[in-house]
């Protein structure tokens, strides 16, 4: 019997027992009850062995699908250089080397994670990414310095200029062809110099220092170099000789007794059509001249001439320059003057805790090669205090 025959059937003998019958036929009744409840008990056992079958089978053949599936093969995360030097342990294991001047700490770790960037650095550690933003913002915020050109040249650099160059000419068709242009070139070479800065902090400052104060350490120590820097420049470009060479370009001389409204005009005169952007480099106390200048034509002439106006410290004032000392440079830095980072624009720094050891300080040395050069003849001129009028 099917189960639902013997559920039916059990109404049926319940309904009857029910109603008046004998004791024979309530026994009867009883037995094929017993006997219904039996075949339904062995019909449900078989039907659960029978579930418990296909949900093993079911398990069975699932295991069996992951087991063909072709799982990814296990993948460790590469960190760059960068990366690793933004995070706050590199910060903190640089620090421990500058503390010890020992750096293995920080070259292990960038010898981690898939890149070789700390294999080969023997002598040089790159800082931490957020000391290089302090480092970067010192050059930034030079703006005589922001407005040359850069470039990471490995090495010496050696820029090409046009010493001189013959003309176009109009060619008439029919006609024999033009000259060749003659072309003659000039080449200067860029090379590297080793700008150094050290300051000097006590033995218990270094200690206190941490991840958080460090940057001080770094801002200074830039601020020094990049001075230096345009220190540099200014006085590359006051040395220049006035006519370009085969190795030097030229940057002509204006001689000024007196500073005019025309000053800054008639030196614009001498420089190349080339030379567009134009800034003039003078000391404030030279400022107090030209506006005097200025004044004394009631205002009605630009006696800057249109170009922007950078100050430095770099110059002496017109006033406390001596004769033939370059007072005031005008040019387009953009074109004629280049700095090259072999090493990019980071800083070395190295700690000398033997020096000054007896007074309980340690040097902190930060150095940078910086190769500064003029690229592009009569890009600047300078002007140079003559013997005075008044």
């Amino acid at each position: 019997m099917l189960y639902e025959e013997i559920k039916a059937r059990k109404a049926e003998i319940l309904a009857e027992m029910e109603g008046e019958v004998t004791e024979e036929r309530l026994a009867e009744l009883n037995a094929e009850s017993e006997t219904l409840e039996a075949e339904a008990r062995s019909i449900v056992e078989r039907a659960e062995k029978l579930d418990a079958e296909e949900r093993k089978a079911l398990e069975e053949n699932e295991t069996k699908k992951l087991e063909e599936v072709e799982l990814p093969e296990e993948r460790t995360i590469e960190m760059t250089d960068i990366e690793i030097r933004s995070t706050r342990e590199y910060a903190e294991a640089f620090l421990n080397g500058l503390k010890t001047d020992n750096y293995d700490e920080a070259r292990a770790l960038l010898s981690t994670n898939g890149t070789n960037a700390g294999a080969s650095l023997t002598g040089y550690v790159p800082v931490p990414t957020q000391l290089e933003k302090e480092i970067q913002t010192a050059w930034e915020k030079n703006e005589l310095v922001n407005l040359c050109k850069k470039s990471y040249f490995k090495g010496n650099l050696a820029v090409g200029f046009e010493l001189s160059a013959d003309g176009a000419s109009v060619h008439v068709e029919g006609t024999n062809a033009p000259s060749e242009e003659v072309v003659t070139l000039g080449v200067v070479e860029i090379k590297a110099q080793n700008i150094k800065k050290w300051i000097t902090v006590s033995d218990e400052a270094l200690e206190g220092t941490t991840v958080d104060t460090m940057g001080y350490l770094v801002k200074e120590i830039a601020y020094q170099i990049v001075k230096k820097a345009e220190n540099l420049l200014v006085t590359k470009i006051s040395s220049a000789p006035t006519s370009a060479d085969s190795d030097e370009v030229g940057v002509p001389a204006v001689n000024v007794s007196s500073i005019t409204g025309t000053t800054v005009a008639t030196g614009s005169a001498e420089l190349s059509g080339e030379a567009r952007n134009l800034t003039l480099v003078i000391n404030r106390g030279t400022r107090v001249d030209f506006l005097a200048a200025q004044q004394g034509l009631s205002y009605l002439t630009d006696v800057f001439d249109g170009a922007k106006v950078v100050y430095t410290d770099q110059l002496d004032s017109f006033a406390d320059a001596t004769t033939d000392e370059v007072f005031a440079i005008l040019g387009d830095f953009s074109l004629g003057a280049q700095f090259n980072f072999p090493n990019g624009e980071g800083i070395t720094m190295k700690v000398d805790d033997a020096s000054l050891a007896e007074k309980d300080l340690v040097k902190i040395v930060g150095r940078q090669y910086v190769g500064i050069g003029l690229v592009a003849d009569k890009a600047f001129v300078k002007f140079v205090k003559a013997g005075s009028s008044i």
